[in-house]
């Protein structure tokens, strides 16, 4: 049962990223989400003439991203940053702390 619900789930994104290849936001309009898509969809022919491909393919992996995990992709960069300061304030806590108990 769960390999059927894998299955499908690769399918849906699969599908939904064949439709951002021809139109910006097309995987929040296939969720329903037809605000955001629309404004996604306006966004990347923006970005496609301000910007050429780089800008649109930004607006995509932002609307796939939003669509499949229900973050924007701006969110996963700074979970990302969050994530490599915390990280780092860590190693530094334990650095101090083995540097106490060797003093």
């Amino acid at each position: 049962m769960q390999t059927q619900a894998n299955d499908l789930n690769v399918l849906t994104n699969g599908a939904k990223l064949v439709g951002e290849s021809v139109l910006p936001g097309a995987s929040l309009l296939m969720d329903g989400q037809f605000l955001n898509g629309a404004a996604h969809a306006a966004v990347g022919i923006g970005a496609r003439l301000a910007l050429g491909p780089l800008g649109v393919v930004l607006v995509c992996a932002d609307s796939f991203s939003k669509s499949v995990t229900d973050k924007f992709l701006w969110d996963h960069v700074k979970d990302g940053i969050e994530a490599r300061k915390a990280a780092k304030a860590a190693k530094a806590a334990a650095q101090v702390e083995a540097e106490a108990q060797a003093a």
